[in-house]
């Protein structure tokens, strides 16, 4: 089992900053507190503030369930949510107003992360502290801009401007002032420009988990790709493209490379995340360690996307399955599912395509029940599923690998071995989690070459990615903003916050109202999306608490 590194390294810290002997201790100025005054000295003060930089940003992006990723999954054109129409958002014109819980909940979780990023920049480069050299404060001030620009990022996709807050409050701020959009794009760029100049390249760094100059130059060609400057993004994605130390995987490799399946299939496999594995097509990755304290949560979108398969009866209403199962994901309770364009438009003449192998998405079972009288059927293949039994999809559609570790839970979770029954708890990953891969890398600088006019480069960055995976290779005549949101769909489902992708290239209202089915009329539901929820609103909650000045409201929500 790997340590989890955010975990030793945190109780490294915590243990640096305690040790000491008998003399220097009575040396020591005794605080009767902490406070940001005497908790910001020491590098390792420094350092242990940025790894809960890393902690957090995982918790509230990737390992919290329905106010994490998963919120940019079912809003879009990829999946909906299967409990019903008024659910979460699934309805924009039902649910997307300024009074919703998880409005307010993204918009306060990333002003938290920012408001830690300036305690640590509005005191790193104080007198009183204390650093080996100015190279380790550079970085961890690069680190920390990085977390910060991101957090603007995500806020000016969802919001458009918000307020800029960039430095630290000693006392309650109640005239806060939105800046635009383009203002906050800038101080995105500006962080994101800082951590690029002075994070460590991948080469130079020993410890995997940390941030390397990839992940700035990539989140900064996304930035200049939606502010229209394609050539500063072309160069930025090149400079990653180009580092001798990534490549995309091209051979099986890893934890299960002895077993049946594909490349793309042992990218998502246990273990097999981090460089350590072999992964050279890994920038950042978000830190998993099964039953260590604080180790993570791991993504539980084997529960929310993966479907409740165990409660299909036959036409005799018994259970056509004994419960969930390692092989078949582990329990997916179908709270969100994909959309037909998902599962099935994508791949339209795609039948090479591994990405859409047995492996990687698992379209029918076999009855396991022994009680049932179809056992060892194919449901799909013998039209076992009853519609009535499969409500909005939720029940049955397929098994996307990418989203469970079938066949690979930890043994604590099984009921009986013998059959493979596993208990409610296998509804997790258990791993690692990307947040960027080379692979959008790619798709990014293909974005790039097609806003630039140059369609030949794209449908040559576009090739890389469907070489590795055995699919079609294109011509520079099929690159179009429709095309590279489709390969981005069938490289990075379930990665990508799809959401954000259609908000920022200006497909939001559009693909959702195609490909969505509360909205396309695939279902009866009263849903509808207008142009005006391209951005969120900002949260009445906060609108209220300023009470020195006006925070605005997005145009279409009242206030």
């Amino acid at each position: 089992m790997k340590n989890n590194k955010y975990i030793v390294l945190f109780l490294a810290l915590c243990i640096g900053m305690i040790s000491c002997n008998e003399d220097e201790f009575l040396e020591e100025e005794v605080f009767d507190f902490y406070s940001a005054d005497n908790s910001y000295v020491t590098a390792d003060q420094f350092n242990a503030a940025v790894t809960q930089l890393y902690s957090t940003t995982d918790e509230y992006t990737i390992w919290g369930a329905l106010t994490s990723m998963f919120l940019y999954q079912y809003t879009s054109d990829v999946a909906y949510a299967a409990n019903g129409e008024n659910l979460g958002i699934n309805s924009y014109s039902n649910a997307l107003v300024p009074e919703n819980a998880y409005v307010r909940i993204m918009w306060q979780r990333f002003y938290e992360i920012i408001a830690k990023t300036n305690a640590i920049l509005d005191r790193i480069d104080g007198e009183e502290t204390e650093f080996e050299s100015e190279a380790q404060r550079t970085i961890l001030k690069a680190e920390t801009m990085f977390f910060r620009g991101n957090m603007y990022r995500l806020l000016a996709h969802q919001y458009g401007g918000v307020p800029l807050v960039l430095e630290e409050f000693s006392e309650p701020k109640r005239d806060f002032v939105r800046a635009t959009q383009a203002e906050v794009y800038a101080q995105v760029i500006s962080d994101l420009e800082f951590a690029a100049a002075n994070l460590p390249d991948v080469s130079e760094l020993g410890d995997e988990v940390r941030l390397t100059n990839a992940a700035a130059h990539h989140l900064l060609a996304e930035i200049y790709n939606t502010i229209g400057e394609y050539d500063k993004a072309i160069e930025n994605a090149s400079l990653v493209i180009n580092n001798p130390s990534y490549a995309l995987m091209t051979e099986r490799f890893g934890s299960r490379a002895d077993e049946e399946g594909d490349v793309y299939w042992d990218l998502f496999r246990r273990e097999n995340q981090n460089r350590s594995a072999g992964n050279t097509e890994a920038i950042w990755v978000a830190q998993y360690e099964y039953l260590a304290t604080g180790g993570g949560r791991g993504s539980i979108i084997t529960q929310f996307f993966g479907p409740s398969y165990y409660n299909l009866q036959g036409d005799d209403g018994v259970n056509l399955f004994l419960g969930p199962t390692t092989q078949n994901g582990g329990r997916g309770i179908g709270w969100f599912a994909p959309s037909d364009y998902l599962l099935n438009g994508i791949w339209e003449d795609s039948d090479t395509d591994m990405r859409n192998s047995e492996y990687n998405i698992i379209r029918d079972l076999v009855v396991d029940n022994e009680d049932s009288p179809y056992f060892g059927q194919y449901i799909v293949a013998n039209n076992l599923i009853r519609p009535e039994n499969n409500l909005y999809n939720k029940n049955w559609t397929a098994i996307f690998s990418k989203t469970t570790v079938a066949n690979n839970f930890p043994e604590e979770l099984f009921v009986d071995e013998s059959t493979g029954e596993v208990t409610r708890n296998a509804a997790s990953t258990f791993r690692d989690h990307y947040h960027i891969r080379l692979a959008e890398t790619y798709l990014l600088r293909a974005e790039a070459y097609l806003g630039a006019g140059n369609t030949s480069a794209a449908a040559d960055d576009i090739n890389m990615i469907r070489a590795r995976v055995n699919a079609p290779l294109i011509s520079a005549a099929d690159v179009d903003v429709d095309f590279l949101l489709d390969e981005r769909s069938r490289e990075l489902l379930m990665e990508e916050y799809r959401t954000l992708t259609l908000k920022r290239m200006g497909k939001l209202v559009e693909k959702v109202q195609e490909r969505n089915p509360w909205y396309n009329g695939t279902f009866d539901s009263s849903a509808q999306i207008y142009d005006y929820h391209a951005l969120w609103p900002i949260p009445q909650q906060e609108i209220e608490r300023n009470t020195e000045a006006v925070l605005e409201q997005n145009p279409g929500y009242s206030n």
